[in-house]
């Protein structure tokens, strides 16, 4: 660190992302002449897993050129809805279906196996597990991607999640501190606000992030909310209380405290991203994500020479910018300089054994899911959806598969076929074809299953009598295996399947 000029300092305290275009130079401009030294990848980057291992490759070798080895190559691999590299993995449940089995050790496996594949194609960090509760039903952004809504439950899901990534070896992320689950509004569009007090969060909120940190969690990643009850001056990620004050003080997190996204909308109202990004420093962040990958609007070049204009006129102090190179140095002392791809290792077969029984034992076996039927009569069930790719229905069930459209008849047309049946399995991606549903008459006795596939907004607005509900907009069965495995199998006994 003591060799380190001023610039090499503030280079280490951004991890920014990968445009499409112009790779090659723009990357060579950050490393040898900003030095900037970690890196977030999203699916534009990551479209299967040999092209993930040409740029990974590729940035370990000219990190090594520029003299800035070994740099953090970052991902939001969770599972589920928020899937980056979706070819050429071992698919799992989202952290929902797995929070569903109530078995812990299910988290470990999914993530131990998880952190293995991701570092065999040279990633090294994994910003998961989400330590969010889903306590608010309305949650736009979260949902799914809790293990629950008990947060003594959602805190060993956690615990286990951890290890599973340590036993990996590699680096993983509780977020969104102080907790993301109980507002409605998502922070990428706009500043949630709780109401919340402390006393609340400690209740609730806090316990998988004191589970986390009682877990040696490496890296916690900061929500954009505001809490005015607490702070009602700044956001989370801009609070000293929050950061310095109740995570570093209280909490005692030793770790790298890293921002959420820059880009999101969250923050517009506060003042220029360039302010905004050395009050984070102020507050306790030790690095910045600047993902080039949302709004474009945030300069990365402009946030670095800010912070460097900040030292120099002492408002950030060097003893506080040294606080934050020796913690994020520490962190970098887990990766290995001689890290290689190796892309062998992935997709073996106890992998695709481990994900496959948890995805059966959340559909099937856990006798809280009630969402299947061993077996299944044809002509006693009719599917009604909105979703063209649902198509690997058995032959005789082909006739009895509703589907919604504009050029389809309206759903009361079927209301005489939808009398007669014993069971209803409701696939449904819109919101606006609930008020289709609501005009059909359904019988008390009939087991109606929903299923909502890409709408987090459509739970709190079912207006009919469901037996049972899943979102599997978080894809905690894929909908490709889903499709394969469900509808291919309906009338054989779920043992065979």
């Amino acid at each position: 660190m003591n060799s380190f000029t001023l610039h090499e300092k503030i280079g280490q305290l951004l991890m920014v992302g990968i445009p499409e275009k112009e790779t090659e130079t723009l990357i060579h401009h950050r490393m040898f002449a900003q030095k900037i030294a970690s890196y977030i990848l999203f699916r534009k980057n990551t479209p299967d897993i040999s092209a993930t291992q040409r740029l990974t490759d590729r940035l370990h070798h000219m990190a090594e050129e520029a003299g800035i080895s070994p740099i953090m190559i970052a991902i939001d691999q969770e599972y589920g809805r928020v899937t980056r590299i979706r070819q050429g993995l071992t698919l799992f449940p989202a952290a929902y279906g797995i929070g569903r089995t109530n078995n812990p050790t299910y988290a470990f496996d999914a993530c131990k196996i998880a952190g293995q594949e991701l570092s065999a194609l040279g990633i090294n960090v994994n910003f998961a597990p989400v330590a969010d509760v889903n306590s608010n039903l309305n949650n736009p952004i979260i949902g799914t991607r809790s293990y629950g809504e008990d947060p003594e439950k959602v805190s060993q899901m956690v615990k286990h999640a951890i290890k599973g990534y340590q036993e990996a070896g590699i680096i993983c992320s509780a977020k969104h501190f102080p907790g993301h689950g109980d507002v409605s509004t998502d922070s990428h569009l706009a500043l949630p606000v709780s109401n919340k007090t402390l006393e609340n969060l400690y209740c609730i909120e806090l316990l998988p992030f004191i589970a986390a940190i009682e877990e040696s969690v490496p890296i916690i990643m900061t929500a954009h909310i505001l809490f005015p009850e607490i702070d009602p001056k700044w956001p989370a990620t801009l609070s000293p209380f929050f950061l310095t004050k109740l995570l570093r003080q209280d909490l005692k997190f030793q770790g790298v405290i890293i921002s959420d996204d820059l880009e999101m909308k969250a923050l517009n109202k506060f003042g220029p991203m360039t302010e905004l990004a050395v009050q984070m420093i102020v507050a306790g962040c030790d690095m910045l994500i600047i993902s080039e990958n949302l709004t474009h609007n945030v300069s990365v070049n402009d946030i670095l020479q800010a912070l460097v204009a900040a030292v120099q006129k002492k408002i950030i102090s060097e003893s506080r910018l040294d606080q934050s190179i020796e913690r994020i140095l520490k962190l970098k002392s887990r990766i290995s300089k001689k890290q290689k791809s190796s892309p062998a290792i992935i997709n073996q077969p106890y992998h695709i054994e481990t994900s496959t029984q948890m995805m059966r034992e959340i559909f099937f076996e856990n006798r809280d899911s009630c969402h299947f039927p061993v077996t299944i009569e044809p002509d006693r069930l009719v599917i009604i959806t909105d979703v063209l790719e649902i198509r690997n229905i058995s032959p005789a069930l082909s006739t009895n598969r509703i589907l919604l459209g504009p050029k389809e008849n309206p759903l009361t047309y079927y209301q005489p076929l939808i009398s007669k049946m014993d069971e209803i399995f409701i696939f449904l991606s819109k919101i606006f074809w609930i008020e289709q549903l609501q005009s059909i008459q359904f019988l008390h006795n009939q087991k109606i299953r929903f299923f909502s596939l890409n709408n987090p907004y459509i739970q709190s607005n079912i207006q009919i009598p469901i037996t049972s509900y899943i979102n599997l907009y978080a894809e905690c069965l894929p909908l490709e295996v889903f499709d394969g495995l469900i509808f291919a199998n309906l009338d054989k006994n779920k043992n065979n399947l």
